[in-house]
């Protein structure tokens, strides 16, 4: 099955809140739906703590997802149900990076941290994984009691989900869609890489 993503990524002012990154997701939201054809008014998405931004204008099979850390915000329409996460490096998880690495639920993908070059980068790609398929399950309809009740086994070859994930300058995207090919326009430009 074919899927089609349209996503942006924007920068906020600095020092934006919650709340400022929350409203910029939804006015991108908009103009990725005008950009379809879809009339989406900013003031009829869903409110932000509500889970993923739903608006009643945006038609099936399209469906919102919506991710923000430390600025930047990444919004996104598609026609498959769509997990994402953007992650940003800090330097007090590299100075705990043993304690993160033992909260990851399977030995399998803490033993390959450990061993990566680069074992905060292997973390990220690791933790945006998890946070996107918690997302996507909660799209499903059988979310997940806690973001570390997924499992990264389901992204394996021959499991029921796929993931894209893009990673430069400390920044870490991941997408999680049941779909096994996925069509992205980007803004800007984001090499996306399939992981499985």
């Amino acid at each position: 099955m074919i899927a089609y993503l349209d996503i942006v990524l924007a920068q906020a002012p600095a020092h934006s809140s919650g709340a400022c990154l929350s409203a910029l997701g939804r006015e991108l939201l908009s103009r990725l739906a005008d950009a379809r054809g879809y009339h989406c008014p900013v003031s009829e998405w869903s409110p932000r703590g509500g889970g993923a931004p739903w608006h009643p204008a945006l038609p099936p099979p399209w469906k919102a997802c919506l991710s923000h850390r430390d600025g930047r915000v990444i919004a996104g329409i598609s026609t498959a149900p769509m997990g994402i996460d953007i992650e940003h490096a800090r330097l007090r998880h590299e100075k705990r990076l043993p304690e993160l690495v033992a909260c990851l639920p399977e030995a399998d993908v803490r033993r390959k941290i450990h061993q990566s070059a680069v074992p905060l980068d292997a973390f990220y790609r690791a933790w945006t994984l998890h946070e996107a398929l918690y997302k996507l399950d909660s799209l499903s309809g059988t979310p997940s009691s806690h973001v570390l009740s997924t499992r990264l086994e389901r992204l394996a070859a021959g499991g029921d989900v796929h993931a894209w994930q893009w990673q430069q300058q400390g920044w870490t995207i991941s997408l999680c869609t049941q779909a096994s090919s996925l069509v992205i326009r980007a803004l800007p430009h984001i090499p996306f890489i399939k992981h499985c």
